[in-house]
């Protein structure tokens, strides 16, 4: 039976790390078990998450704290980054002209890429590219196999099972000499 002292370890490991699933781990408890007692115990519910929110704080002062090592190392990755986020003089003045419109409320003055065109261009470019890959696979006789479970490898499936095809296919041509 879990008893009061393991919630309070669990808590305590809460506050290091602010994750439910390492802290659950390092007390030897299952995920679940922190789950319904969170739903079933208000008390517990609130200092889990006093608990969580004290060890992200923790983790954003280690994080900070690497940080600035780096800064004083002189990497200017790091250096970037933190001007880049705390002084308005070296923010990125990089700003985007995307405007997103329904096909219906285009206006008719400027042409315009909607979503749905970007998506069927992107749907014609992925058939074109099955297509492609069906011939490849079955130029010279090729055949293309069942899948592992006896099941048939349908066209939209072939670039996922483009490598199980290939050896498939090596395998009988192996087989065959």
């Amino acid at each position: 039976m879990i008893d009061d002292k393991t919630k309070q370890k669990l808590l305590k490991e809460l506050e290091k790390s602010g994750n439910v699933f390492l802290s659950c781990l390092k007390t030897g408890i299952d995920k679940s078990t922190y789950y319904r007692w969170r739903n079933s115990d208000k008390e517990f519910r609130k200092l889990a998450g006093q608990a969580i929110q004290r060890g992200r704080e923790n983790n954003c002062d280690i994080a900070e704290h690497a940080l600035m090592l780096k800064v004083k190392d002189k990497d200017m990755t790091a250096i970037k980054y933190v001007l880049g986020h705390n002084d308005q003089r070296y923010k990125s003045k990089q700003t985007s002209n995307v405007v997103i419109f329904h096909k219906k409320e285009l206006p008719p003055v400027v042409e315009q890429i909607t979503a749905e065109d970007v998506i069927d261009s992107f749907e014609e470019n992925l058939r074109q590219k099955t297509l492609r890959l069906k011939e490849e696979l079955t130029m010279f006789g090729g055949e293309i196999p069942n899948k592992p479970d006896g099941s048939p490898i349908e066209d939209y499936e072939l670039s996922g099972y483009e490598g199980y095809i290939r050896d498939w296919q090596k395998h009988k041509k192996i087989k065959e000499i």
